[in-house]
This record gives structure tokens, C-alpha cells and sequence, in this order.
């Protein structure tokens, strides 16, 4: 049985530069799930963070801002324009 994730209100997160939250929170920031998060960690990309007690990660608003910033597109994944697109590759193989 699996549960769903709690949904994260952003509304209650502080709004200081110095306020802490953890990879929920992040994630839910930056859209994406926290396996994006923890494969940014693993290989030593992404936003800095501390690491709590040995387990627990803590991102700082204000570090998340200025990465985001530093990011093509915001942060997210930038769309290829449109006259740059791929050509349509090999045809698939039919399953019949």
C-alpha cells in the first residue's frame, strides 16, 4: 500500500532569505519530485544545503532564490524553440 504525498502549502512558508525548509518544501518550490532533489545532492549540482544530524537536509530560502535566478529559464527544464526541433526519427515497431 502506498500513500500519496502530503501536499506542501506554500503560503506558510516564511518569506525571509534566512528561513530554513527542508526538500519537501524545495521541491515543491522548484516543481519537481525529491528524487530530483536527492540525484542533484549525489552528484554535487543544484542548490546548496546543509545536512542536519547526518540525516536531515535543510535548503536556505535565500540560496534557493539566488540559484533559481542563476538558472537558464528559472530553474526549470527551458523549452527547445520551435525551429530547433528534432526530426522525426525511425518508426516504431509495430506490436501486431
Amino acid at each position: 500500500m502506498t500513500s500519496l504525498p502530503r501536499p506542501v502549502d506554500l503560503t506558510q512558508v516564511p518569506a525571509v532569505p534566512w528561513a530554513w525548509v527542508d526538500e519537501r518544501v524545495y521541491a515543491a518550490i522548484r516543481a519537481c519530485s525529491v528524487k530530483v532533489l536527492q540525484n542533484e545532492r549525489r552528484l554535487n549540482i543544484g542548490c546548496p544545503f546543509r545536512r542536519i544530524n547526518g540525516t536531515t537536509i535543510r535548503y536556505k530560502l535565500g540560496d534557493i532564490t539566488a540559484f533559481l535566478e542563476s538558472q537558464p529559464g528559472g530553474g526549470g527544464g527551458a523549452a527547445m524553440p520551435s525551429n530547433q526541433r528534432r526530426e522525426a526519427g525511425r518508426a516504431r515497431r509495430s506490436l501486431t
